[in-house]
């Protein structure tokens, strides 16, 4: 009698194990693959600009023919990553009056160009200076306002990574504006402020953060792991997007990006690198894939200056979803404005904006 009790026990264990879920892995913040938006602050070119820099430049009048949702708008249509372009003015003034502007005022345009806002202090935002100089939010501290208000709104979001960018020399032939150059201590520390004002206490994931105890930050992301999705749902991490002089005066005195509220863009191996930039998924789709296997988070595009929205050309957005590059950045996801009629959009397979990452994950389930 005990012998049969015994085998039934065995039994109703064994049936309840098989019956209990299996136990999740957890989900890390690199586990993830999101649509991103490039140049996501772009507004549109005033018609009368457009119209001169298409009579002496077609191929960049082509390049340049795209805008953008407000970034509100761009986060309400599932896009997780965003690019903000930016250029420094200390003393305010040096990007209040466009060349651009004056054209467009002489064509009798209103565009609703925000001068007051370039007169004051601060990192501007726009893409090229006298040209494509309309922004949805004009100052960097407006456009990180926006997302910070977005985010707090969505508290359980995917966390949102936002690429700053900054082209800070001149131009070669001298048509535009000389940017301030950023490769300056002072700049930097005042931009690191701005971010930290905008996004403060928990919003901002800092490289502190994600390095904890480990030696550097990229043994930090390729040994331990970059911190739980659920830990970084409802929050953001920013990617500096610089030319090397930048990069290596962002790092000076600051091991590790320790104390810097930006990750950087690092060759992979050195102690800064955790984010890399990709601009070619066709390319390098087999870097990509080795780099997120590693631990590292990807940056890559689909389409650039249109011409892959001109062909319908889906390839690099293929291979961008392929290769498990956490962000996939394009100028038309769904809803995106097309003034050029192309019909082209991006989106990962399936028609979504967020899954879980081909390349880290099997069998995943992530809530939105």
């Amino acid at each position: 009698m005990r012998t049969v009790i015994a085998l039934a026990a065995a039994v109703i264990s064994v049936g309840a194990a098989l019956a209990a879920p299996a136990t999740r892995p957890t989900l890390r913040l690199n586990d993830i693959q999101v649509v991103g938006s490039h140049n996501s602050f772009k507004a549109r070119i005033p018609a009368a600009v457009m119209r001169s820099l298409r009579a002496r430049d077609p191929k960049l009048a082509d390049a340049l023919d795209y805008y953008h949702l407000p970034l509100a708008a761009q986060l309400d249509a599932g896009v997780r990553q965003l690019e903000i372009d930016i250029f420094a003015d200390p003393a305010g003034g040096r990007y209040a009056d466009p060349k651009g502007e004056a054209i467009a005022r002489a064509a009798g345009e209103a565009t609703g160009f925000d001068r007051a806002a370039m007169l004051r202090p601060g990192f501007k935002v726009f893409h090229i200076p006298d040209v494509d100089y309309i922004s949805t939010c004009v100052t960097l501290r407006r456009c990180l306002g926006e997302i910070d208000a977005w985010s707090r709104a969505h508290p359980r979001h995917l966390p949102i990574m936002v690429t700053i960018n900054a082209a800070d020399t001149p131009d070669k032939d001298g048509r535009v504006s000389p940017p301030l150059p950023l490769d300056q201590p002072a700049l930097l520390d005042a931009l690191d402020a701005e971010i930290r004002a905008a996004l403060p206490g928990k919003r901002l994931i800092t490289p502190d953060e994600v390095r904890g105890a480990a030696p550097t930050l990229h043994a930090a992301v390729t040994t331990h792991g970059w911190p739980s999705l659920a830990a970084t749902r409802g929050r953001v991490y920013v990617l500096f997007d610089v030319r090397d002089a930048v990069s290596a005066v962002y790092r000076a005195g600051h091991p590790s990006l320790a104390g810097r509220a930006m990750f950087g863009w690092y060759p992979a191996g050195e102690p800064e690198a955790a984010i890399e930039i990709v601009q070619d998924p066709i390319a390098d789709g087999a870097a990509i894939r080795r780099w997120v296997e590693a631990g590292l988070i990807v940056r890559t595009r689909t389409d650039a200056n249109t011409v892959e929205a001109r062909g319908h050309d889906l390839r690099k957005a293929e291979a961008a979803a392929a290769s498990g590059a956490q962000a996939v950045s394009t100028d038309y996801y769904p809803g995106a404005p097309d003034p050029a009629g192309l019909a082209f959009h991006v989106t990962l397979p399936g028609g979504v904006m967020a899954r879980c990452n081909p390349v880290r994950t099997t069998g995943c389930r992530l809530d939105p």
